[in-house]
């Protein structure tokens, strides 16, 4: 008697990489980097414990996110990081991965190339049933949305490395769009706008909670201001620097006037009956991106739509995976009559 086929679903995120298993839920969810010995190549560190060494190590160390902008960008650091959280998962569960169903979640631009690369790095790691799925399709489900039905639905997936935007119906998507600014994005703006204006140095890890704890798109928000610690770029010296909301605001307004840009542009190639239901239903927003505050009026102050901010912002997507291990991808199957 065959055992029974494990199923995984993976958002191969640039900030972050879960993992859900079916019947058991989110069973990972850690920072995408590793921590390899410079000289050996050794891994040091992986996920967690990997993020906590960012900016504090030593020449021996080097630290690599093997995701950039949804995609791989080092084949090597990301077999090494599948590596550790397969082993992870394994551990967890007591099973191995050898009779498992894989649906990797990635943006909806990658190229057939990227994706055949996804599909066989996965492969390498004793998973011999892969298959990829976008990013927006999983996000929407996990929302919650039923995309099986006649009625158009948009959502706004604002992740770490990129921004997608895709109209969903019957089951798939009809159009979708990409553009590679978002999260990561806006931390390294931060810095550069702490180095310019005050001279000051700062950290991946403080712009990112600068943006966290600052970012704030409300036209009413009562302004803020945070100490962080960086160095001096003039003295070299360690040093405070006061940030604004309002400074971290003339960061993050342009960023996001290029996402109602994105979202506009797909309502121009979106036919009438389509805008139509999503000027009835609203526009979904998911990803880390939708956590700034004041971000749903921002946008629909814009377009002039309703929108709304999904539950679970960040593990939307890994969560819709179970409804694409059902049915796997395919559009015809209503995977929640199952």
């Amino acid at each position: 008697m065959a055992s029974e086929k494990f199923r995984l679903g993976i958002d191969l995120g640039t900030a972050n990489m879960i993992v859900y298993m079916e019947k058991k839920g989110i069973i990972f969810n850690e920072p995408s980097i590793i921590a390899f010995d410079r000289d050996s190549g050794r891994v040091v560190a992986a996920g967690t414990e990997a993020q906590k060494m960012l900016g504090k190590t030593h020449e021996k160390i080097i630290l690599i996110r093997p995701l950039r902008n949804g995609v791989i960008g080092d084949m090597h650091a990301a077999r090494e990081l599948l590596k550790y959280v397969f082993g992870k998962v394994e551990a967890m569960t007591e099973r191995q991965l050898s009779n498992t169903v894989a649906v990797v979640c990635c943006p909806s631009e990658v190229t057939k190339i990227e994706r055949d690369t996804i599909i066989e790095l996965i492969k390498s790691m004793n998973i011999k049933d892969v298959f990829v799925e976008e990013e927006i399709k999983a996000g929407a489900m996990g929302a919650g949305l039923d995309i099986f039905m006649s009625r158009g639905a948009m959502i706004v997936d604002m992740g770490g490395g990129t921004t997608d935007v895709g109209v969903l119906s019957f089951g798939d998507i009809v159009l979708s769009r990409t553009i590679r600014k978002s999260g990561d994005y806006i931390n390294t703006e931060i810095g550069k706008f702490v180095k310019k204006k005050y001279k000051v140095e700062i950290g991946e890890i403080t712009s990112e909670l600068a943006k966290i704890e600052l970012s704030d798109l409300r036209t009413n928000a009562t302004p803020i201001s945070n100490r962080y610690a960086g160095r001096d770029i003039v003295l070299g010296i360690p040093k405070y620097v006061d940030i604004s909301s309002e400074d971290v605001k003339d960061i993050i307004v342009p960023v996001y006037e290029e996402i109602v840009k994105l979202i506009s542009s797909v309502f121009k190639e979106t036919s009438p009956e389509l805008s139509a239901d999503i000027y009835s239903n609203g526009i979904l927003l998911a990803g880390g991106g939708a956590l700034v505050k004041g971000v749903d009026e921002f946008i629909s102050h814009r377009l002039n739509v309703p929108v709304k901010v999904c539950r679970n912002v960040l593990t939307c997507v890994a969560e819709g995976a179970k409804f694409l291990l059902k049915n796997r991808g395919d559009y015809l199957v209503n995977p929640l009559q199952l």
